[in-house]
């Protein structure tokens, strides 16, 4: 089970900062703290090569539809990036309906962070779809590492 679960931020970022404020959430003395270490560097050096291939790709348009494509490839890029890292708390079944909440609240959150930063970029439903769609696939990573 992930240690305060229901308060464990999921604050959505587009820089490299971690979406789970305070560090590392799990107690040295938990088999999960060193896990947790090691998924987090992983996704920094991941954060680190997704820009660098959106710096080669990435074009500055005054183009909606261009700039609109960008932005939802950089939110879910980000999005899955620190859900792969939530698997290293999951263990047992406790820790998967963690995850699982954690991943509904961090698409929540991403919604109203993209609402709030970029107000005039008309992104519809399509974030949602998308982030939705990504939350599904990492809660089914999840099941299959607690069915073993």
């Amino acid at each position: 089970m992930l240690p305060n679960a229901a308060g464990l931020p999921a604050i959505p970022r587009w820089s490299h900062r971690d979406p789970v404020e305070g560090g590392n959430p799990f107690s040295p003395f938990d088999p999960r703290f060193e896990a947790w270490d090691a998924a987090t560097a992983a996704a920094k050096r991941s954060l680190l090569v997704f820009d660098a291939r959106v710096e080669e790709t990435a074009q500055i348009t005054l183009d909606p539809a261009t700039y609109r494509a960008q932005l939802l490839d950089l939110a879910v890029g980000r999005f899955d990036v620190w859900a792969r890292r939530g698997l290293a708390a999951v263990s047992g079944d406790d820790g998967l309906q963690d995850y699982t909440q954690w991943l509904t609240g961090y698409v929540a959150n991403w919604l109203g962070y993209v609402a709030e930063t970029c107000p005039r970029v008309e992104v519809g439903t399509e974030l949602e779809t998308r982030l939705t769609s990504r939350a599904e696939h990492w809660s089914g990573r999840a099941r299959a590492q607690v069915a073993g």
